[in-house]
């Protein structure tokens, strides 16, 4: 019997950045779709990562520089598996710099490197060698589209979804604390609340302790509004999306997730980061942008959010 196909998938990053990595973790699964492919992440994104049902094995890299912790990493968890590839979707100086030159330094057998590039991978290998030895001599590109990945079928453990309500609209009003200037202010987010509040509709308002002030600007004196600040993991989301309305959101790894699951969704974006990350080829996303994010005004955002649930007859 052929011995089973081996690979490997390292990807790290933020959670936006690994949500939108999804589409190529696909394609990488429909050209290996029999390997047992292990993806290398940080702690919290294995959760998320194990619904998806693109990997079969997990291996944890919380981006410590303890040097015990690098040597767990590269040698026992990288250089000793004599994967058949290892796809690199970081392609930064994390993994180009340190990962693959010490990989290829801590095993003597044969090592297939795979570099994410515009339009696929460069694929570098080698053969046994020395271990001085850090080059790999042969190269070729590999053309690999990505897979546009539905999240609407993932399921987390949904623990508080007792608490939601029937008809909902989905409100995402944080980001990451470094990148407070995504965040559309909070006391727009309330006034979409209190606006839904006097049509019969719900709103449910997801975020972390990191965006506990936002919700609390929303959820204040609002009976419309479910708080759900630190009831849901990040596998839950999808669901959470599914079930909804619509959903607003800022650029952050939550409404990246959510729009994936084909519900309407309106995102609020800089001028800058509208360029890079709102969602294309998307005909369930309406995105709004400003030179600064509070330029974006309330009646756009209830104006594009009118329009879907008129046509969801809500």
């Amino acid at each position: 019997m052929e011995e089973k196909e081996h690979i490997l998938v390292i990807k790290h990053g933020a959670l936006g950045d690994f949500v939108m990595a999804m589409p190529m973790m696909a394609a990488i699964r429909a050209r290996h779709p029999n390997a047992h492919i292990t993806l290398i992440t940080q702690g919290f994104l294995t959760g998320l990562a194990k619904c998806t049902r693109l990997f079969d094995a997990f291996a944890v890299d919380n981006r410590t520089y303890k040097p015990k912790d690098w040597w767990y990493i590269i040698k026992e968890t990288i250089a000793d598996k004599h994967y058949s590839v290892i796809y690199d979707l970081q392609s930064n100086n994390r993994t180009l710099v340190r990962y693959a030159p010490l990989a290829r330094f801590a095993t003597r057998h044969p090592m297939v490197w795979a570099r994410l590039v515009k339009g696929g991978f460069v694929f570098r290998s080698t053969g046994a060698k020395l271990p001085y030895m850090f080059s790999f001599p042969k190269s070729r590109f590999v053309a690999m589209e990505p897979i546009p990945f539905d999240m609407s079928k993932v399921r987390g453990e949904g623990r508080n979804f007792g608490l939601l309500p029937e008809r909902y609209v989905l409100l995402i009003p944080g980001c990451s604390a470094g990148n407070t200037q995504k965040r559309w202010p909070a006391d727009r987010y309330r006034e979409v609340s209190l606006a839904l509040g006097k049509r019969g509709i719900k709103t449910v308002v997801l975020g972390t302790k990191d965006e506990e002030k936002e919700i609390s600007t929303i959820c204040r004196d609002n009976p419309d509004a479910v708080d759900f600040m630190g009831k849901a993991q990040i596998a839950d989301i999808p669901e959470l999306a599914a079930r909804s309305l619509a959903i607003i959101g800022n650029d952050t790894g939550p409404t990246h997730i959510a729009w994936r699951t084909g519900r309407p969704t309106i995102m609020c974006f800089t001028s800058f980061d509208a360029g890079r990350a709102a969602p294309k080829d998307a005909p369930n996303v309406q995105s709004l942008a400003a030179d600064t994010i509070d330029a974006i005004p309330f009646d756009a955002v209830m104006e594009k959010l009118s329009a879907i649930l008129t046509e969801a007859k809500a």
